[in-house]
Order: structure tokens, then C-alpha cells, then sequence
């Protein structure tokens, strides 16, 4: 975390038995409240001029914060207008106690020497939502009541009399202008962050419309029946072929003989040839058998009972495509303040350059990119009867001014589920406005308050899971990761990941995860 080497003389002012000061930041610079132009009474503080410059200067602007409640649980909503336009504001809440953070992952931290940022929804936090616990057990809390997707950070660090919190709203940057009104903070204590964390999902459930996983509209019946995963790998980035299409098919038929293959989804990366080499241009690779054999593997797991995922990239295409320029080229996905961003930056060719300069990362809100992923899908869909399509890179999220991000997510899922029903829309990542949008993801769920996950959402091993052979992940630039049997628990269908001789060399080990997957469904499905 970057700090300023001076002093910049924020004030602050009590509300409720709270020290907050506050920030007004443009694109140009950053501005704090004029202590002289400053009214602070009945529960309001009210600016009518701005400082920048550590004080040394002054200019227009007007900051009005509004409070309610007490000190247990106070409401704050800040307002600001400035004559340039406005990134974000900023809620400077001063002198707390020492303690612990419950914030990345949900899991708790020392806070750093230097301080932490904490991001929403691009980071570790599945909700606006971070504990601070202090020596004597007390807990504080802070979270956003905003019921859209608007980016919010977190800072947190030490100063001279103890914890600094900050609490930034940044406006969605297509809505952004020299006025801003964030929606309300919270801060409080609380005895039992278990019950603001309830309290959180009851106001996610409103704003998202997120529905349990029993009664969720957007999974078809099939999906509750689900208890085991077999992810196929089929060809790297390098062009190395792990299964072939009728590799696939045999994976499956030796699968569905030790359980039931209504219980199985089939998920298979680098289907379509060369991973993520191949993104924005989905086809059966005549390398791993062309059209005819990846539709007899598609029918050959229906005689099974079998659901089939393909996966593509939600936000990722190689800009060599065909045709490129013509939906790509105005879809970059750009930050608010005007970066193009590259999103990961994996070393395919192991040119230790990490620099894949090809991959181009794209909004899926931009009507270029929504507009091909929507036609790529459907055709695949349509052409080989695929039961589920997997996203992925979903969470790679940026604040664009040109288009916002999560409502181009939203039309597509809304889009192929109005043309197939019965279709499952799935994602990498996930936080709390991806599971509303995807009801299955295969990335991380937080072990602490697990029921904001597993209320809603359910989840396979990530395809970066090594195979019980020889630990490689397949098609992922992770390269190996130890093989480690699957948990039986309710928000996780037991995964194995089948590469080339997987069974071959660790079958004993392959049938160890069905029969977790078999106590799955008796314990879980139906």
C-alpha cells in the first residue's frame, strides 16, 4: 500500500463516537475537507470547500456525509461534488483498536506492516463485508449496503493512535460525473459476525435475487442429480493432446461402470484444440477427431446418462482470430482510469516472458464480444447438444467506462437460457454477484461462513487439480499439483481430473473419488 510522504492533514470529526474524516478523489488529484468551510452537528458533516495539497491549497467543492444509529451500529452516507469528475470517495474512519482482520478469503490476518487493499468485486472478499477483531475478542464490522456491482476497497493499516479504516465507493465508470452519492456504509460491533454475515445474504438476496440452490430458477433438474465431475483434458496450449474425443468417450464408459452416469458431468477443457490459443473461435479440433467424433462423444455420454460442459473463455480471445477487428478490437476490457487490461499473463511458451501478447481480454459487456460469445455458444449448443457450457476467466472484472461488465454477463446467461432452458450456465470464479449469475462454478467457496456459498451455489475442483497419477493438471499453465482424494461435503461434487494414462496408472485411486461421489449422492441428491 502507497502512502503520501507528507501529511495530508485530513480532519476528522465525531459522529456517534466515531472519528471519520472523508476524501474526494478525480482523476486529476486528491482533495480533502477544508476544516474552515466545515459544519459538524446533529449527526451531519457538511463541506462547502476543499483542500488539496496537504492544505496548501484550496478549491470548490462540497462533501455532505449523513449519519444514523449509534456507535453499535452506524450508517454513513456520503455525497460530493467537485468540478472535475469524480473517481471515488473516501470514508476515513480513525483511532480504532489493534486486532485481527477476518477479510481475504474470509480467513484471519495479521494486518500487514505496510497495510492491506481489500477490492470488491475484483479480489479475495466475496462480499463488501471485513471483521476486524480486537485483543479483548470485541469484533468490529464494515460493510456496503449497495444492492449493485459497484467497485468498493478497503484499506486498512496502522497510524500513531492505532487502526486507520477506509472505506472507497467508486461509481460504475460508464455512470461517472462531478457528482457522486455512494450508498450507505456500516460500521458496529457485533458478538457474532455470523449474524451480520446473515444479515449481508438477506440484503444479497434482494439485491441479486439470489435464490437457494434447491429453488434456483436457472438450474434444470438434471443438475441436482449431479455427484461426481470427471474433467477430460483434451489438448494444451502447446498443442500436447491429452484425450482425443473417443479417448473421452472411453474415459466415460469405464466411469459409468462403477457409478451411475446420471450422477456424472463430464467437463473438458481444450476441446476446441490449442487452450486459450483457440478463444473466440470454438470448434471440434480435427487433431482430436474432428466434428463427427466430438458429437459421437457427445452422444455416447447421453446413452450414458452423462452431462457434457465444453469450456470457453468468458472475456478472453486470441486477437489472431479470423475477423478479429470486427468484434474484438472495440471490446478491450479498460479500467476507469483508461488502462487496457491484460488480465492474467500465463507463460504458455515457457519463454519465461510471461508475455502473451496475442491475448487480447474483452468485456462481455462491449456488443462486438457479447454479441460473438452469445453466437459461439449457442452454435455448440445447438450443432452437438451440449447440456452446459462453462465460462471461463468470468471474475476478471474492471470498472470500463465504456460498458459495465456484470449485466453483459447477466444477458448472455439470460440469452441462451430464453433459447435452451434446459441449458446450465457455468463460471470459473466466484464471488457473491457471480453465483447469482452462475449457479456452478469450479474455483474457491470460503471454509469460514461457508453458507454464503453453499446456500446458493455448488462447485467442482478447479481444472487446475492435479490427476491421481502423476499430479499433471492437464491443460493448465500450473504444470503439476498433487493429487489429494475429494472431500465429502454438500457444496462440492468430488472431482477427478483424467489426463493421458490416468486410469491406466491410478485407477485404484480414480475409483477411491467415485465412491466419494457415490456417498455424495446418497447423502446429498434426491
Amino acid at each position: 500500500m502507497q502512502q503520501f510522504s507528507f501529511d495530508f492533514g485530513d480532519p476528522s470529526y465525531d459522529l456517534a463516537g466515531r472519528r471519520i474524516g472523508a476524501q474526494v478523489i478525480t482523476f486529476e488529484n486528491t482533495y480533502g475537507l477544508d476544516p474552515e468551510q466545515t459544519l459538524a452537528r446533529n449527526g451531519t458533516i457538511a463541506c462547502a470547500g476543499l483542500r488539496w495539497a496537504g492544505g496548501q491549497e484550496r478549491c470548490a467543492g462540497q462533501v455532505q456525509i449523513a449519519s444514523e444509529g449509534d456507535h453499535e451500529r452506524l450508517r454513513l452516507q456520503i455525497g460530493a461534488r467537485h468540478e472535475k469528475k469524480i473517481r471515488c470517495t473516501k470514508l476515513i474512519i480513525s483511532g480504532l483498536p489493534e486486532g485481527k482482520l477476518i477479510a481475504s478469503h474470509w480467513e484471519e490476518h495479521e494486518i500487514p506492516p505496510d497495510g492491506v487493499i481489500l477490492g470488491w468485486p475484483r479480489g479475495a472478499i466475496p462480499m463488501p463485508l471485513i471483521f476486524l477483531r480486537d485483543p479483548g475478542g470485541d469484533w468490529l464490522y464494515f460493510r456496503s449496503l449497495d444492492d449493485r456491482v459497484r467497485e468498493k476497497r478497503f484499506a486498512i493499516y496502522r497510524t500513531g493512535d492505532g487502526v486507520t479504516v477506509e472505506l472507497i465507493h467508486e461509481d460504475a465508470g460508464h455512470e461517472m460525473t462531478n457528482e457522486t452519492e455512494a450508498p450507505a456504509w456500516e460500521i458496529g460491533h457485533c458478538d457474532d459476525p455470523e449474524a451480520i454475515v446473515r444479515e449481508q445474504m438477506a440484503h444479497n438476496e434482494r439485491a441479486f435475487d439470489l435464490q437457494p440452490w434447491e429453488t434456483r430458477p436457472d438450474v434444470p433438474a438434471w443438475a441436482r442429480d449431479i455427484s461426481f465431475v470427471a474433467a477430460v483434458h483434451m489438448m494444451h496450449w502447446s498443442g500436447y493432446v491429452f484425450n482425443t474425443y473417443d479417448d473421452a468417450l472411453g474415459v466415460l464408459r469405464w466411469v459409468c461402470e462403477r457409478i451411475d452416469g446420471r450422477r456424472v458431468f463430464a467437463f473438458f477443457p481444450g476441446w476446441e484444440g490449442r487452450y486459450y490459443w483457440q478463444y473466440g473461435h470454438y470448434r471440434p479440433h480435427p487433431r482430436l477427431g474432428g466434428p463427427e467424433a466430438f458429437r459421437r462423444l457427445v452422444e455416447g455420454a447421453h446413452e450414458l446418462g452423462v452431462r457434457v460442459c465444453p469450456m470457453l473463455g468468458c472475456n478472453c480471445a486470441n486477437e489472431g482470430i479470423e475477423s478479429f477487428e470486427q468484434w474484438g478490437a472495440g471490446s478491450h476490457l479498460v479500467s476507469a482510469g483508461g488502462y487496457v487490461l491484460q488480465g492474467n499473463k500465463p507463460d504458455w511458451d515457457v519463454s519465461r516472458a510471461h508475455d502473451p501478447g496475442w491475448q487480447a481480454w474483452l468485456n462481455p459487456g462491449a456488443p462486438g464480444w457479447g454479441n460473438r460469445l452469445f453466437e459461439e455458444s449457442a452454435r455448440i449448443v445447438q450443432e452437438f447438444g451440449v447440456d452446459s457450457l462453462f465460462y471461463d476467466t468470468c471474475a476478471a472484472w474492471t470498472n470500463d467506462p465504456s460498458h459495465p461488465v456484470f449485466p453483459g454477463m447477466i444477458r448472455l446467461r439470460d440469452r441462451l437460457k430464453q433459447r435452451f432452458p434446459d441449458l446450465l450456465v457455468t463460471g470459473e470464479h466466484w464471488n457473491t454477484p457471480l453465483g447469482a449469475i452462475f449457479p456452478v462454478s469450479h474455483s474457491w467457496a470460503p471454509e469460514r461462513f461457508n453458507e454464503v456459498f453453499s446456500k446458493y451455489n455448488r462447485r467442482w475442483l478447479h481444472l487446475s487439480t492435479g490427476d491421481p497419477s502423476r499430479g499433471s493438471t492437464g491443460v493448465h499453465e500450473r504444470g503439476t499439483n498433487p493429487w489429494q482424494a475429494p472431500d465429502l461435503r454438500r457444496d462440492v461434487w468430488p472431482t477427478v481430473t483424467f489426463v493421458d494414462g490416468t486410469i491406466a496408472n491410478a485407477a485404484d485411486r480414480v475409483e477411491q473419488a467415485i465412491e466419494v461421489g457415490r456417498r455424495y449422492a446418497e447423502e446429498f441428491v434426491g
